[in-house]
């Protein structure tokens, strides 16, 4: 892209939010110079070569009595989340291999203290970035989520939560990348399906205490009983968040130009509350203006 003059940059975008400050305070100056700037096709900078991304997941729970009723239980819930991001190097559970007592605990209990202990311990071995945990669902369906952390050190991600109540049942990913070959995604949604533990051998939501001896493999249950034949269990939603700096708010990150100013000229002329930036908030005004041109100004060489 062509360097544009600090002058001419901050006078055209001057002119320009003046113009759809007038509209928005409807005094009839119009919308007319908006033109100048173009459109952005996103309002946020998302840096897909950063060492660090930070992402939110949602887990959204589908599991209820209309998609899987063959003897669905009272008081459905999830326990709290529990995981932790990795290497290649490390696997806190997969199909085809054993339980750890981490989680045989969580799937028979919901208890997310042991695999807790079990992240940490890779984490002071070098193999894991963070213990990731959040909260659960006290009644499904519905949903949860939570902010968190990556680096390209450790850009695999584990994440588990009990079904509840039942023998072993779980749902979760394992080694989930949130990279491809371009860098952080910017957003990937997961299905989940139902997992048995093989720690116990329970076949329905109630049963009582069963334990396996000797253990069984980790196995995917999602054409067994009771859940043959039913939807997926849940989906987890990964959606990576702004990475850019103010007023660096639109892609290409880490220089200024038409894009970060057209993505606060159109937030700010459809009332979007990101272009409230200055006091007093909650209200979009000359003010908010002033601030995003001040930045502006002051961040172009």
């Amino acid at each position: 892209m062509q360097r544009i003059g600090r002058s001419a940059l901050t006078c055209g975008l001057t002119c320009g939010l003046t113009c759809g400050l007038g509209t928005r305070l409807g005094t009839g100056a119009g919308l007319g110079a908006l033109a100048l700037f173009g459109s952005v096709a996103s309002a946020q900078c998302l840096d897909r070569n950063a060492p660090t991304a930070t992402y939110t997941v949602t887990f959204v729970s589908e599991w209820s009595q209309a998609n899987h009723p063959a003897g669905f239980p009272g008081n459905p819930h999830f326990s709290p989340l529990i995981g932790g991001t990795h290497s290649g190097g490390v696997s806190f559970w997969e199909p085809g291999g054993l339980a750890t007592p981490g989680i045989k605990r969580m799937a028979e209990t919901g208890s997310p203290t042991i695999l807790r202990g079990e992240v940490q311990s890779a984490v002071d071995a070098g193999g894991a970035g963070s213990v990731l945990q959040g909260g659960g669902i006290a009644l499904s369906p519905g949903q949860v989520g939570f902010e968190f952390e990556i680096s390209e050190d450790f850009p695999l991600l584990t994440l588990v939560t009990m079904i509840a109540p039942s023998p072993d049942w779980f749902v979760g990913v394992h080694g989930l990348s949130l990279r491809d070959g371009d860098g952080w995604l910017p957003g990937l949604e997961v299905d989940l399906w139902a997992y048995d533990a093989g720690t116990d051998s329970g076949a329905a939501y109630t049963s009582p205490n069963q334990s396996t001896s000797p253990p069984e493999p980790i196995r995917n249950i999602s054409d067994e009983q009771p859940f043959v034949g039913t939807g997926r269990i849940g989906t987890l939603v990964f959606e990576q968040a702004a990475s850019g700096q103010y007023p660096d708010i639109a892609p290409p990150c880490g220089q200024l130009n038409f894009f970060d100013v057209s993505a606060f000229v159109t937030a700010f002329s459809n009332g979007d509350p990101s272009a409230d930036v200055a006091a007093p908030f909650g209200q979009l005004n000359f003010f908010d203006v002033s601030a995003f041109i001040t930045a502006f100004s002051n961040g172009i060489p």
